[in-house]
């Protein structure tokens, strides 16, 4: 049997080495790899992301005119939520409930990514 169960882009950040500081230390993943100094992965449960340092290519994606989204599927969203807020994450769209079917918020990290988190009602 055929499927298709995971997607993971590779991300582009502005410092390699920043970027999974951040994810580590302020977001609470694991690094889970780096090869050589221009790319790498972290992960937190299922999720995993993986970067490759370009800054131009970060700063074109995310500038004053546009960020890109990202959403993540959770479980236990106001715990999550809760920890954001203590740990003083760039948070832009508070807890709500959406017409759509999920609950979600919105945070941006530092390399200006919009990531959405969000768990089904």
């Amino acid at each position: 049997m055929k499927r298709f169960y995971k997607c993971s882009p590779q991300l582009p950040v502005r410092n390699l080495r920043q970027t999974l500081d951040y994810y580590r230390d302020v977001l609470g993943f694991t690094e889970e790899w780096t090869f050589g100094d221009f790319d790498g992965g972290i992960r937190k449960d299922d999720l995993r992301l993986i970067f490759s340092q370009d800054e131009t290519f970060t700063n074109d994606i995310n500038n004053k005119n546009h960020r890109l989204d990202l959403m993540w599927f959770v479980t236990n969203i106001e715990e999550i939520y809760a920890d954001f807020k203590r740990l003083d994450v760039n948070i832009i769209d508070q807890l709500q409930e959406q017409p759509y079917g999920l609950k979600e918020f919105a945070f941006v990290d530092i390399n200006g990514y919009c990531i959405r988190v969000a768990e089904s009602v």
